[in-house]
């Protein structure tokens, strides 16, 4: 009998994270240009006490804020404007520099909802993976081609994996995020919480936005909802309820270092969280978040993110990052930045292929030259997302759909980033024609198996957006209180890649502490074989998309004619679970 998802009352509905922000983006890619907490970064010599450090601040007239003496590295703010001219007069200081803001990272879904109702549950309950919704057939009425909602995991081959391991409690995944609810029902058997998880330091939060605001970010709860849903794409337990992650019986922890009221996280925040989760023992790190940085004005917070990669992949902990969704080509390249030879550096395209996706109307979304930060920091695995297959847009109304490709499985989806910098690939959803949401037209979902599905807090602010609501977006949902959505994005790719990496560690404990080893495992085990047929953006199409708005400078289109090669698109391939536990 074919099981479906249906819906029982739906009063609103909610879709999340759009690539670009609704207004038009900057002409030049927002680079490191400080912060509106006034955080200022000051690096150490190596050899500088942490005591040193302290007081050097201190005597400068500044106030720490981050303790990343690991790193030779405090952050601090001061009332006085002369604090970083100061500082820098003192000899054991190497540099001293504005903070950077890195946003949250928002795929194309369209326009947003408040959610009030409930989806009803179908199927049976288990207590193996997988769990009664991972096999339905459809939600809503809309049957995906692979004929089961949690399509990813097939992608994957996790199902064969689990016949050897769903994971080891031992094995410990730390979620650098916006929190994670740990307390929802998919995730509280595997959570482990850490009692310094929150790395967002309020009190500046409150300074700056005053209590109502500020505290919003004064506990490691996931006032947002992104990194509840990355955690339970890797952990989700096989409980008889919903849906499960990929290793269902994994560690997993969250480090919020992303803030809800400042709308990202600073540098510091982020690498902060990475050395306190790798001096927690997390042997796996996922970051669905990310920048870029100028390679020169910007050198000394890319030396940042450095230190940080070195001290964790020292510890034996392998990140995982996402791409970007900015769809732009990020080239593997050997270059000197701030002085220090680096090896593996992702820089962007400094031709036409730099140039990010932008909406009809939008200025130039120029990232040219620019150096991704995290994913693209040497020592990261960068992770691309798949779609998954082209669904057929005949009489949609779609200005750019797929007429010789309909059903294509596994495509790069028109939001991803690539290029030679691309580690690997997995699994991110997209929209069903996997296009643009403004060249998609009538039927263009996301929802039953073209994103992705994942846990949320329903009173999250994914889950709350007072947008108006669609249902051609439909994202978030809510069954017997708890909260679920589906998404789309490299955020959604890098944590399926976390959780297969996961259950790699669990099968192969030889390749704890190995992070080399271990990405040697998953690119030579991974599936090779997908033929891509996406390209890049088209800067010669100007055409309307069918909101009617033209675009002016052109990048809004996907070039069909030019499709990227394999490994631009997909690194050494798709995670293969299966294949890697083996």
């Amino acid at each position: 009998m074919t099981r479906s998802l249906s819906a029982l009352a739906v009063l609103a509905l909610v879709a999340t994270f759009v690539a670009q922000a609704s207004s038009a983006p900057p002409v030049k890619a927002q680079a490191a240009k400080g912060n509106p907490l006034g955080v200022i970064v000051v690096r150490f010599a190596k050899g500088t006490s942490p005591a040193q450090m302290k007081s050097a601040v201190t005597s400068a007239g500044g106030e720490v804020i981050t303790d990343l003496s690991q790193l030779d590295t405090l952050t601090a703010v001061s009332s006085s404007s002369s604090f970083a001219t100061t500082i820098k007069g003192n000899k054991a200081v190497t540099a001293a520099f504005a903070d950077k803001v890195i946003p949250l990272s928002r795929p194309d879904v369209g326009p947003a909802g408040a959610i009030a109702g409930n989806v009803g549950l179908g199927g049976t309950s288990t207590q193996a993976p997988p769990d009664p919704w991972h096999d339905l057939s459809s939600f809503l009425g809309e049957t995906n081609p692979e004929g089961i909602l949690q399509w990813d995991d097939n992608r994957m081959d996790v199902r064969n994996a689990w016949s050897k391991t769903t994971g080891d409690h031992a094995v410990k995944v730390a979620v650098l995020d916006t929190g994670v609810q740990g307390s929802h029902k998919e995730l509280k058997a595997n959570y482990v919480n850490q009692d310094t998880a929150n790395l967002v330091p309020c009190n500046l939060l409150t300074r700056q936005f005053g209590p109502g605001l500020g505290q919003k970010d004064c506990s490691s709860e996931d006032t947002e909802g992104h990194g509840t849903w990355v955690a339970s794409r890797i952990a989700g337990a096989a409980n008889g309820f919903a849906s499960n992650g990929v290793a269902p019986n994994v560690s997993v922890s969250g480090y919020k270092v992303l803030s809800t009221t400042l709308g990202g996280g600073l540098t510091s925040w982020i690498v902060a969280g990475m050395v306190r989760a790798c001096d927690d023992g997390a042997d796996v790190i996922n970051m669905s978040l990310g920048g870029y940085d100028d390679p020169v004005a910007d050198a000394q917070d890319y030396l940042l993110w450095v230190a940080g990669v070195n001290y964790c992949r020292a510890k034996g902990t392998t990140i995982f990052a996402s791409a970007g969704n900015e769809h732009v080509r990020v080239n593997r390249v050997n270059m000197t930045v701030g002085g220090q030879a680096l090896t593996g550096v992702g820089q962007v395209d400094t031709g036409v292929q730099g140039i990010g996706e932008t909406t009809p109307g939008g200025a130039l979304f120029d990232l040219r030259g620019l150096l991704e930060t995290p994913a693209a920091v040497p020592g990261v695995v960068m992770v691309s997302a798949t779609n998954n297959a082209i669904g057929d847009a005949t009489g949609a109304g779609a200005v750019n759909f797929w007429t010789t490709h309909i059903g294509a499985r596994d495509q790069l989806t028109y939001y991803s980033s690539y290029g030679s910098r691309i580690d690997i690939t997995a699994p991110g959803g997209a929209r069903k024609f996997n296009v643009p949401r403004y060249d998609g037209g009538a039927g263009d979902i996301l929802y039953g198996g073209w994103g992705t599905l994942g846990a949320l807090d329903p009173s999250g602010e994914i889950c709350t957006d007072p947008s108006l609501a669609s249902l051609l977006t439909f994202s978030c949902f809510k069954v017997v209180g708890s909260g679920f959505g589906w998404l789309q994005g490299t955020s959604m790719s890098s944590p399926n890649a976390s959780g297969v990496a996961a259950l790699t560690l669990s099968a192969h404990p030889e390749l704890r502490h190995d992070p080399a080893g271990l990405l040697a495992r998953l690119q030579s085990t991974a599936r090779t074989s997908m033929t891509n047929f996406m390209g890049p953006n088209d800067p010669a199409n100007t055409s309307a998309g069918v909101n009617g708005t033209p675009c002016s400078t052109g990048f809004c289109h996907v070039d069909f004619a030019h499709p990227l090669s394999f490994s631009d698109a997909y690194g050494a391939g798709m995670v293969d679970a299966a294949a890697a536990v083996q």
